[in-house]
């Protein structure tokens, strides 16, 4: 066995297309595994209500234990 991993950065436009086009091409392999690591600048006074509306988000996609707001 081979492990192929794919690196980068993309703008968020090209993110629908990666779930549409590259994710059912990986799920072909074995052990398939995706990692996050977004980052966004937010003014001081607006980080504390936007990384609440994100932790928000997080656990209502169920993603509460696999996905954290730094």
């Amino acid at each position: 066995m081979r492990t192929v991993q794919i690196k980068g950065q993309i703008s968020p436009e090209i993110w629908n297309r990666l779930g549409t086009k590259i994710i059912p091409k990986l799920r072909s392999g074995e052990q398939l595994q995706i990692e996050l690591d977004f980052s966004v600048k937010v003014k001081q006074e607006a980080a504390g209500n936007f990384e609440s509306e994100l932790q928000q988000i997080i656990n209502d996609l169920g993603l509460k234990d696999k996905v954290s707001v730094l």
